[in-house]
């Protein structure tokens, strides 16, 4: 089933986070994906897909995570590796770049943002498949309706959306989706 989409846009949402099987579900992921064009967005915050063996150019975290370091009172927009402490401009102890944070600086994301946004426009008129694994509805505006609204427009697209409590597929895509309620991260392990 796989073998007949060019590209493939991948989903990846909070039921992978943290999970011991998590690693599992990837090796199964990257079965699918190798040799293909293909792009992430994953909602998981432990950067756990960092060491997965995936193309790190070909993911994008917007809700950040615990690879980088930012001012907590954000008063610089410079992001820091993690294994600094201290911002070097007002001396604080530096947190996490993630949207856990009151001041969350998203430079972090954005240059990654831009790359995924330039992949999507090239998919149109592509057989493309559309993943969304285990996303919940607290930020349906980064996956749930976008990858919603890129199966609608482009004829040649598919989408499976596994969810283990909301599969739910729209009417107007149901005709080139399809749901399937089981734990993602087992679904993909499965692969």
């Amino acid at each position: 089933m796989f073998d007949e989409y060019d590209m493939f846009l991948i989903g990846i949402g909070e039921e992978f986070e943290e999970k011991e099987n998590a690693s599992q579900a990837y090796e199964g992921l990257k079965k699918i994906i190798d040799g293909k064009n293909y792009f992430i967005v994953s909602l998981c915050m432990d950067d756990r897909i960092y060491d997965a063996g995936f193309d790190e150019g070909r993911i994008v975290t917007p809700l950040g995570g615990k690879r980088f370091k930012q001012c907590p009172d954000a008063c610089t927009h410079d992001i820091y590796e993690s294994s600094k402490l201290v911002c070097p401009n007002c001396g604080k102890e530096l947190v996490f770049n993630n949207i856990l944070q009151e001041n969350y600086v998203e430079e972090g994301y954005l240059p990654q943002w831009e790359k995924h946004k330039k992949w999507i426009s090239g998919t149109l008129n592509h057989k493309l498949l559309v993943l969304e694994l285990g996303v919940s509805l607290r930020f349906p505006q980064i996956i749930r309706w976008p990858f919603e609204r890129i199966t609608m427009i482009n004829e040649k697209s598919h989408m499976i959306r596994v969810n283990e409590t909301i599969p739910q597929i729209n009417a107007e895509i149901s005709e080139r989706a399809e749901s399937v309620r089981q734990s993602s991260v087992e679904w993909a392990t499965l692969l």
